[in-house]
């Protein structure tokens, strides 16, 4: 009978185990999406400030070479910015 009581005492010790394992793994799981979710809207972010300074630039009449030297984009953003792509007539 003793027996029968630590082996159920060790499978809820078990089951207990594993379930603060699981909520530990999903906090952690939460917390890194958090992390990756800001990282990637502050690269966006920074991505689109310097495509606006270097459309200010353009309009300006900046050589797109210093343009593309000072903001570290390449020849594609930079006639992207210069050629955008039509856009859709209104329904």
């Amino acid at each position: 009978m003793l027996q029968t009581t630590f082996a159920k005492q060790r499978e809820q010790w078990y089951q207990e185990g594993v379930e603060q394992g699981i909520e530990k793994g999903i906090e952690q799981g939460i917390e890194q999406g958090i992390e990756q979710g800001i990282e990637k809207g502050i690269e966006e972010g920074s991505y689109r400030r310097t495509l606006e300074i270097a459309r200010t630039m353009l309009a300006r009449g900046i050589d797109p070479a210093v343009i593309a030297d000072v903001t570290g984009l390449g020849e594609d953003d930079l006639n992207a910015l210069r050629n955008p792509p039509p856009e859709d007539p209104p329904n």
